[in-house]
């Protein structure tokens, strides 16, 4: 059952990437009542837009591009976090990175979408690159415990 709760509150962040993007003092304005709206009903802590970072405790041999995410949240122990990167190419170092430090149980090729899953010793690890019209692309962590 807390797998279940984790897994729903980290899409929550997966949705919020859609109320993110160019950021005028309107979008702020939702962003922020959006987060106050979901951090006051669920007890997760979500970041959006600007202001972004990444959780506190999020697990530090998990190789991160540099920068602020556009979301980023956290609940019992999981985390989700999106980062915006200046190409495909720009993702696709960061999962080498990853590879060398997880174990790749699977990979997914979908044309503009790659989909990768990870084990670690205490972690998994779901990362989707989405390559972008204009040429950037977006990197989406999901991170959840192993529960023994």
């Amino acid at each position: 059952m807390k797998t279940r709760i984790v897994a729903a509150a980290l899409m929550l962040g997966v949705g919020a990437i859609a109320l993110t993007g160019c950021v005028n003092p309107v979008e702020q304005l939702i962003n922020n009542t959006v987060e106050d709206a979901i951090e006051g009903a669920t007890g997760v802590d979500i970041d959006t837009g600007d202001g972004a970072s990444v959780p506190e405790g999020f697990p530090s041999d998990i190789p991160l591009p540099s920068g602020s995410p556009l979301v980023a949240l956290a609940v019992d122990g999981g985390y989700t976090v999106t980062y915006t990167l200046p190409s495909v190419a720009d993702g696709e170092g960061i999962i080498e990175q990853l590879k060398a430090r997880y174990t790749a149980d699977s990979e997914s090729d979908f044309g503009g979408m790659k989909i990768w899953s990870f084990t670690g010793s205490d972690y998994t690890v779901g990362v989707t690159l989405l390559e972008q019209e204009d040429g950037t692309a977006q990197l989406l962590y999901v991170v959840a415990p192993i529960t023994q």
